[in-house]
């Protein structure tokens, strides 16, 4: 039945059936949660209203989605450009110096602003509001990136949490075998921080993943494998807290962002730390969980360094003689020091049981599922009921 799933032409799943699909299993993940909540609870009463007629509905080759009218009250941050949060007249605080580079180019800008120091803020919403927008978040209101110039580019970030993305480059900067944006400078004005860094040009992966042949993918596959093996070979030194470089600590994305909140210097601590759930009545199925973790009986796990978020949309390539190599490695605000299977987890965070995406059937060998096929299994059954 798996196989199923997974093949390509006739085989392949109806829309309609990846409808009842999708519907089953969020149904399904309700249930479990639930049934976490209360062991005792009346199942069916926790299905959704009129669950058969819906699944029924769903599964026509003719159902079209009711429209609801959107009653929601417009959030601030909807749509939007985050230049707005941007004025003359903010006050600049410098979290890292700007490099030269940025200094001249800020200096260049024409205003009729004051020369620097104490020009920079109007210079900035100047250079800002000149520059090419490169890429919007979901919300450009919180997050965008600007092509400054032909080598640099700004990360806007609204209310950022830390700056261990920053601290991430400038550890990286004197390592030429790993291919990382060179940091540039950081400084925040009002509540929005502007990092600027050098442009990884040319195109991302998900650009060209689906256009790419199996030979092209194993190629790419492979080269990332050989970054992945250097960037983990990156010394550790024992007693130093896990995560960020910066001390920023140790951080889990799932559904939403957790942060540890004291120093993890051991995977024991780490593991306590992503069992750490705010669902009450939970400790037995935590104890159990932790009974099963491979630590209690495999060979102590490595800390290595671990890019945190691997995906076609931060892998950048450039293509020669239709022959892809990668370029440069995208977004590390989620990179650190953790256990080297905590990079196989987070490969595949958005991984679904309906999944189309072949990137997944390309990870990285040193990051394989198969090489921690136990830890990866045991924070499956972890996220379903904890996080």
């Amino acid at each position: 039945m798996a196989d199923k799933w997974k093949s390509k032409g006739p085989d392949e799943p109806k829309p309609e059936s990846l409808r009842a699909i999708r519907y089953n299993w969020h149904a399904m993940r309700k249930l479990q949660a639930a049934l976490g909540d209360d062991p005792e609870t009346d199942l069916a009463e926790r299905l959704p209203p009129n669950y058969s007629r819906r699944l029924a509905d769903i599964r026509d080759p003719n159902y079209a989605p009711p429209k609801k009218p959107n009653t929601r009250p417009k959030r601030a941050d909807d749509g939007g450009d985050i230049r707005e949060f941007l004025h003359a007249t903010d006050l600049v605080e410098v979290i890292f110096p700007l490099s030269e580079v940025v200094s001249k180019l800020l200096d260049g800008v024409t205003t009729s602003a004051e020369p620097l120091p104490n020009g920079l803020s109007p210079r900035i919403c100047d250079l800002l509001h000149n520059s090419e927008t490169l890429w919007k978040g979901p919300f450009p209101s919180s997050a965008m990136i600007f092509k400054c110039s032909e080598n640099i580019v700004v990360k806007a970030i609204a209310k950022m949490h830390d700056y261990t993305e920053y601290t991430t480059l400038q550890y990286l900067e004197h390592i030429p075998s790993i291919p990382a944006p060179k940091p540039l400078g950081l400084v925040k004005m009002n509540m929005v921080s502007l990092v600027f860094m050098t442009e990884m040009r040319s195109i991302t992966l998900s650009e060209v993943w689906s256009s790419l042949g199996s030979t092209e993918k194993a190629s790419i596959s492979d080269q990332l494998n050989a970054i992945l093996v250097k960037l983990r070979s990156l010394p550790y030194s024992a007693g130093t807290p896990l995560g960020g470089v910066g001390g920023e600590g140790c951080k889990d994305i799932r559904r939403h962002l957790r942060h540890s909140s004291t120093p993890i210097t051991t995977l024991s601590g780490f593991e306590d730390f992503l069992c750490t759930s705010a669902h009450p009545g939970r400790d037995i199925f935590l104890e159990l969980l932790q009974q099963l973790s491979p630590s209690t009986v495999d060979p102590p796990q490595c800390i290595v360094f671990t890019h945190g978020g691997l995906r076609p949309d931060n892998i950048v390539v450039d293509v020669t003689d239709n022959h892809y190599t990668i370029t440069g490695i995208l977004d590390w605000e989620y990179s650190g020091f953790y256990p080297e299977y905590y990079e196989s987890v987070r490969c595949t965070n958005c991984l679904m049981p309906y999944e189309k995406d072949a990137w997944y059937l390309y990870l990285p060998d040193c990051v394989s599922l198969k090489r921690y096929s136990h830890w990866w299994l045991l924070d499956r059954v972890r996220e379903a009921r904890v996080v």
